[in-house]
């Protein structure tokens, strides 16, 4: 839960809020970095809550304990959005919604999605599966795009698409860290389909890697699908262009080390990262230029 009560001063407020950003290590903050600082604080708010909201559920030493985590946090958003005293996370996610028209349905969009992991469950079809990736990442998404200038339909649309692929991405990493939390996200028709069973996936048979190339493949597409959004409209989404391209490299890092379930999980190094943001960010300069008026 959040360090305590009470609003307190700003500056205090986005310290918290930067050092559990730091804390996360993760791939998204580089892409945050680019923002501009407005637009930068919003953002972390934002993913504090994200990342603190999955940790009372995840870190919980039973169900009941995450359940009345997970509720505590949704009332301090509801007082913090009220106006009334709520802890500094909440309360610097409030802010952010109230300077960029963010609606509060999507913070709770996102309370929802983490409470499907309240207790073990599996997703029959694919469609349900992305059921629960348009809560947990495409809500994210959506509150995103507004923090970068856009609240439009076109703009949702490339949020749930991004959304999609980079919770894609997540699940087929952490096959194995899941499995050991009793969780399995992937689809059970397709999965039949190819003839296996949960254990055999978690269990690492051979026979499981036409089904993990194949989620892998949908994965591709929901990242094709949202790139030609992004990089039209780079000028509003180069920080979530980098995310993409971030992901889209850890993605197939994932699939070149076989889907492993055992060891560190794959990850994309801070060189490679930076590398990413400063392309993003030197073709967002380019096609500003390009757009200039001549002198």
């Amino acid at each position: 839960m959040q360090s305590s009560p009470g609003t307190g001063d700003r500056a205090t407020r986005l310290g918290i809020v930067r050092r559990l950003a730091r804390a996360s290590r993760s791939s998204f903050l580089y892409a945050f970095a680019v923002l501009p600082r407005a637009r930068r604080e919003a953002i972390l708010a934002v993913y504090a809550f994200c990342h603190q909201v999955d940790d009372a559920v995840d870190e919980a030493p039973d169900v009941a304990t995450a359940r009345e985590r997970l509720a505590a946090w949704r009332e301090d958003l509801h007082r913090a959005f009220r106006g009334e005293p709520a802890g500094p996370v909440a309360t610097e996610a409030a802010h952010a919604a109230e300077r960029f028209g963010i609606p509060r349905g999507l913070f709770d969009q996102v309370v929802d999605g983490v409470a499907m992991d309240l207790a073990p469950r599996r997703y029959r079809t694919m469609d349900e599966l992305l059921g629960y990736c348009d809560l947990v990442a495409g809500a994210v998404g959506r509150i995103s795009v507004r923090i970068f200038g856009r609240a439009d339909e076109e703009a949702d649309r490339y949020a749930g698409d991004l959304g999609a692929a980079l919770q894609l991405t997540n699940i087929l990493r952490d096959i194995g860290p899941d499995a050991r939390r009793g969780r399995f996200y992937l689809p059970l028709d397709e999965m039949e389909r190819f003839g296996l069973t949960e254990a055999q996936v978690t269990g690492g048979a051979p026979e499981r890697l036409p089904f993990l190339h194949l989620l892998a493949g949908r994965a591709r597409e929901y990242y094709r699908s949202a790139a030609p959004v992004g990089r039209k409209r780079l000028r509003e989404f180069y920080a979530a262009e980098i995310m993409g391209r971030i992901y889209r490299d850890l993605l197939e890092r994932v699939v070149r080390a076989g889907f492993p379930l055992e060891g560190p999980v794959p990850r994309v190094g801070r060189g490679r990262k930076l590398l990413v943001a400063l392309g993003v960010v030197g073709q967002r300069l380019l096609s500003s230029f390009h757009r200039a008026p001549p002198p």
